[in-house]
């Protein structure tokens, strides 16, 4: 069995308020994007996990792939499975590959073994695993609030438009950028300046609150997009990689130590 999990970015990303349990409450729109993964699993004595792709030990450090398989495992009656993964989604880059990773993979593996799992049950997998996790039960356009595991799907699309993702070749560690992020009040509605998809708007207002806490010299990388004709551009997730939007397909901008890659929403897969 084989299977692509896609990216995704993040429209907008307010980081509210830290929780009892550790977590932050967070509002974004996270949209799939058609940069893939690609995850393979067959029947096998002992379950086990290969890697291939950049990334070095992140890659193999508590791989959500396997953490989901041991959550399955324990609860249900199924054989054990080798996998491999190709990764092409860049690691600590904010595109949430490992989240995507892991839910492709347990459905694929619920619908071979045949196991029937409610979505709420799924959903509540998912939040065991990581707060990306989530919005992939469903993997399209949608409101994300709590600490990303409360998901409304949304009528919207950026299909048609071009996305230019520019990734830094230093990676962005998650938990650091949460230690050092300041939550706070919203100060604007994310979700209806979103839906209005007004590009100017969203130049004025549309915020990610890590580019506060991602390195100085990076943010460089936003105004480059918007010097290549960008309609809009912001850090995805908690970094470090950068998108803008355009509704022409761009030329792909040179930028130092970072990978860059065109895509159209809708359109054929890219590579990184």
């Amino acid at each position: 069995m084989i299977c692509f999990p896609n990216a995704k970015i993040n429209l907008g990303l307010q980081v509210t308020r830290l929780r009892e349990d550790g977590f932050h409450n967070l509002r974004s729109v996270v949209c799939p994007v058609p940069l893939y993964d690609a995850v393979e699993f067959k029947a096998s004595e002992k379950f086990s996990l290969t890697v291939w792709g950049t990334g070095g030990e992140q890659l193999f450090k508590n791989n959500l792939i396997e953490k989901g398989w041991q959550l399955l495992s324990k609860r249900f009656d199924i054989s054990a499975v080798e996998v491999h993964l190709l990764k092409n989604i860049p690691v600590g880059s904010g595109l949430g590959g490992g989240s995507a990773d892991a839910i492709f993979f347990l459905k694929e593996l619920l619908a071979h073994f045949q196991v029937n799992l409610a979505e709420k049950e799924l959903l509540q997998l998912a939040a065991e695993l990581c707060s990306d996790c989530s919005f992939f039960v469903f993997n399209k356009p949608a409101y994300v609030i709590g600490r990303g595991n409360v998901v409304e799907p949304l009528d919207f699309s950026l299909a048609g438009f071009y996305l230019m993702l520019v990734v830094p070749d230093e990676p962005v560690s998650t938990p650091e950028a949460f230690r050092r992020i300041v939550p706070k009040a919203p100060e604007y509605n994310l979700k209806k300046v979103v839906m209005q998809q007004d590009f100017d708007a969203w130049q004025k207002i549309l915020k990610n609150d890590f580019e506060a806490v991602v390195p100085k010299h990076l943010l460089s990388i936003k105004q480059r997009l918007y010097d290549a004709g960008a309609l809009y551009a912001s850090l995805t997730g908690s970094g470090s990689a950068f998108y803008g939007i355009f509704k022409n397909q761009p030329e792909a901008v040179n930028i130092p130590n970072a990978k860059t890659v065109v895509l159209r929403v809708g359109g054929s897969p890219g590579r990184i």
